[in-house]
């Protein structure tokens, strides 16, 4: 307690403009627990460019550090550093944007190999990156079609009636693509491939959807251990970070060496599998299901928008009548560590998200960042500074189921001094 309240003591003196007072209290901060970070200026960002004095406070040490404050006095060469997990491999969709009108300002990307080269395959002998069709798609999808289904949920051959047969679900998307253009893609191109993958399927209470919040949202899904996305089924997760093309001219039917980024005569070619996939999903959620949204976007961006797969292809397919129809929709409103808040529950688009849920017949909640959201945002942003004061948290919890104890009490009697001599010196001011 006392050393949050300092930090919160010395902030508000900062920001009451009283610099030389704080900056006392920052040293005397820094002599009595003999901190040894140097990152100052990243706890106070605000403050440092208002005072302008970062030239006298360079050798104070950054006191959120709650890591550096808790064991600067213990450190050993045997000690562990660990970097913080980084969830940059799950951070992106690779399913493309959707766009309000059929005309872009992106033109479509020319490829630079020449047109003979076109009718062969930059698979075969040595391998050459390119923006074309993944090398080896088909084997990709059929392996990841028995792992699915043998290894990642367990099915077993004994059990016929949920085992799909992976060489006819690859043949179906094959024949959607194989010698055909690309931007003459519809929505209807792979319903063929989605009937076979997810017939028979309904997700009750464990569905859930995202928008603008993709690797917070599949980490806490755990590969559909505790939630089931869209990217936890059959269908997409076989082709999920894939890319694909068709093309009439070449050997293979598949181009790869270059695929449109859009298509500017038909917009749903660039939906045509992620728009449909979105669509079959939401028709297979059942019950409760979850919504995780992004509260703080950059450029007042909202969490809710109008031109989004969850607005276009997932609310609008929810079931609202039969054994298998939705009863509510829970909302999880995120806010990113070190990041403006822009909405909030029951604010801005978030009002209008609620009025169309229950226009349509459904029950509606809102939270904002449920604590165990919150501890992974925090598990891929630990530095920030919302963020330390958590893991302070939890290292004295870890501390007093291993040795009866916390560590970090050593230091209460100089946070607990720090804090009266603040109060001391501002009640000075004020009667002086």
């Amino acid at each position: 307690m006392p050393r949050r309240c300092c930090v919160m003591w010395i902030h508000k003196l900062f920001r009451q403009g009283n610099q030389k007072l704080a900056e006392n209290l920052l040293r005397k901060f820094a002599e009595l627990n003999e901190i040894g970070a140097d990152d100052w200026k990243r706890s106070f960002p605000v403050e440092l460019e208002a005072s302008q004095q970062f030239g006298r406070l360079s050798a104070l040490k950054e006191i959120t550090d709650i890591t550096s404050l808790t064991y600067a006095a213990d450190q050993k060469s045997s000690d562990i550093h660990l970097e913080a997990p980084v969830l940059a491999d799950r951070a992106h969709s690779n399913r493309p944007p959707i766009r309000t009108s059929i005309s872009y300002a992106r033109k479509k990307p020319k490829p630079k190999f020449s047109q003979k080269m076109h009718l062969i395959s930059s698979c075969n002998g040595s391998y050459t990156k390119t923006n074309g069709t993944t090398c080896g798609l088909k084997e990709i999808m059929i392996g990841r079609c028995y792992e699915y289904q043998y290894l990642k949920y367990q099915l077993f051959l004994t059990n016929q009636s949920n085992v799909k047969n992976c060489t006819q679900l690859y043949q179906a998307f094959e024949s959607a693509v194989r010698y055909k253009p690309y931007c003459n893609m519809n929505m209807s191109t792979y319903e063929k491939y989605f009937q076979l993958a997810l017939s028979d399927v309904h997700v009750i209470n464990r569905a859930m959807f995202w928008s603008g919040t993709y690797g917070v949202t599949h980490a806490y899904s755990a590969d559909g251990a505790n939630y089931i996305t869209l990217e936890d089924t059959l269908a997409a997760a076989m082709v999920n970070g894939l890319v694909w093309c068709g093309n009439e001219n070449h050997t293979d039917g598949f181009d790869f060496f270059s695929c449109p980024n859009n298509c500017k005569d038909n917009r749903w070619a660039d939906l045509a599998f992620w728009g449909l996939a979105s669509k079959t999903f939401a028709q297979l959620a059942a019950g409760e299901i979850y919504v995780v949204l992004n509260g703080s976007h950059a450029n007042d961006r909202p969490a809710f928008r109008n031109n989004s797969y969850f607005s276009d292809f997932e609310l609008p397919n929810f079931r609202r009548t039969g054994e298998y129809r939705v009863t509510k929709i829970n909302i999880l409103l995120l806010h990113s560590p070190d990041k403006q808040v822009t909405e909030k529950c029951g604010e801005k688009s978030l009002v209008e998200l609620e009025n169309l849920i229950l226009a349509q017949g459904f029950q509606y909640a809102c939270k904002d960042d449920p604590e165990e959201l919150i501890l992974i945002m925090c598990g891929n942003q630990w530095e920030a500074r919302e963020c330390q004061i958590a893991r302070h948290v939890l290292r004295q919890a870890w501390d007093m189921k291993l040795y009866g104890t916390s560590l970090s009490k050593r230091n209460s009697h100089s946070f607990l001094l720090v804090f009266l001599t603040a109060l001391a010196e501002i009640f000075f001011l004020v009667k002086f």
